[in-house]
C-alpha cells in the first residue's frame, strides 16, 4: 500500500517519476485535489491486487466514508481524471518548464539553492520536478523564519518548512506568475535581509521504543496525565507527536518513552519546531498512560 498523495500527476508525463500504480503497488491512495484539479478533499484509492480481497476493501473503505457523499467532489474527480487524460502531458510540460524556470533562476541567487532530478537520480532515487525544494541555509535564517515572511510581506504561501528548506508544490493550474511571484520574492528578501549565521545541527538518533499497549487499549481502558517532557522516559506515551516534515510520527500511543526520544523532542522544541499533536506554542510537557 502507497500513500501517493501527492503523486496523482506522475502517470500523465515522461519525465516524471514512475507512478506506484505502474510500480506494482497493490493499493494506492492519491489527493486529486493537491495536484490536479478535482476539488477540495477529493481524492482516489487505487486496487490492482491479486494479494488482497477487494471485497474487504470495500467493506473497511465503508467504515469511513459518508453515506451522503458529496456529488460535487465526485463530479470533480471524474472530470479532473478526464482532463488528464485528454490534456495532462500538455499541462504538465507546461508545469515542469516553469518549475525548471524556478530551479535555475533560485540557483543563481547568492543564498538560495534549488537541487535537480540529476542530482538526486545519482544517488538512485528519483525526483518529481514539479516540487521545489529550496535550501535556505546561507541566508542565516531558518525555513521556518522564511516561510514567515513569505507569507506575512509577500502574501506567498508554500506547502511546508524546515530548519534548512522551503517545499514548494506546483500544481496543473501553477503557471509563471506564480514562479515569477516566488523567485522574487526570495530575491527581494536575500537584499533586505540578513540573518546571523547559525549553524544548525538536528541529530536524528534511531527513536526505536517497544510498544507495551495497542492504541485502541489506551483510548479506551486507560486515564491519562501530563508530566513534563524532561521527566517522560520510562512511561508510556497516550498521544501521537510527529514533527512536519517529514510527516513520521515519533510517539504514537502505547509505545515506551526513551531518553533518546526525549532529547530529540527537546532538541525540536529548542529550535521552536512545532510537532503536530503538541498542546500549546511550546512542546512542554506530554500526555501519558495513569497506571492508578
Amino acid at each position: 500500500m502507497v500513500d501517493e498523495a501527492h503523486g496523482p500527476h506522475l502517470k500523465f508525463h515522461k519525465d516524471l517519476p514512475v507512478s506506484a500504480v505502474e510500480a506494482g503497488a497493490d493499493l494506492c491512495v492519491q489527493s486529486i485535489h493537491k495536484i490536479l484539479s478535482g476539488l477540495s478533499q477529493g481524492s482516489v484509492l487505487h486496487f490492482q491486487s491479486d494479494l488482497v480481497d477487494l471485497a474487504r476493501v470495500r467493506r473497511v473503505v465503508s467504515f469511513l466514508q459518508t453515506t451522503s457523499p458529496n456529488y460535487l467532489i465526485l463530479s470533480s474527480l471524474d472530470l479532473a481524471r478526464r482532463q488528464a487524460v485528454m490534456h495532462g502531458e500538455s499541462m504538465l510540460s507546461r508545469v515542469i518548464h516553469h518549475a525548471e524556470s524556478a530551479r535555475k533562476r533560485l540557483n543563481q541567487t547568492k543564498n538560495f539553492s534549488c537541487f535537480g532530478r540529476n542530482e538526486i537520480m545519482a544517488r538512485g532515487y528519483d525526483l518529481d520536478v514539479t516540487k521545489l525544494t529550496v535550501n535556505v541555509t546561507r541566508t542565516g535564517f531558518s525555513g521556518h523564519e522564511i516561510e514567515d515572511i513569505l507569507a506575512k510581506e509577500y502574501r506567498v504561501q508554500v506547502d511546508a518548512s524546515d530548519l534548512f528548506n522551503l517545499i514548494a508544490i506546483m500544481g496543473i493550474g501553477s503557471d509563471k506568475s506564480d514562479v515569477d511571484k516566488l523567485v522574487s520574492s526570495l530575491e527581494d528578501i536575500e537584499k533586505k535581509y540578513h540573518g546571523s549565521a547559525q549553524n544548525w545541527v538536528l541529530q536524528i538518533p534511531t527513536l526505536a521504543t517497544e510498544m507495551v499497549m495497542v492504541p485502541r487499549d489506551v483510548f479506551l481502558l486507560y486515564k491519562s496525565k501530563r508530566v513534563p517532557l524532561s521527566k517522560a522516559a520510562g512511561h508510556i506515551s497516550a498521544q501521537t507527536l510527529t514533527p512536519y516534515p517529514p510527516g513520521i510520527p515519533v510517539l504514537i500511543p502505547g509505545e515506551r518513552i526513551t531518553q533518546a526520544i526525549v532529547d530529540y523532542l527537546e532538541d525540536l522544541a529548542e529550535k521552536d519546531i512545532r510537532v503536530v499533536g503538541q498542546e500549546g506554542e511550546t512542546l512542554r510537557t506530554i500526555k501519558v498512560v495513569s497506571v492508578r
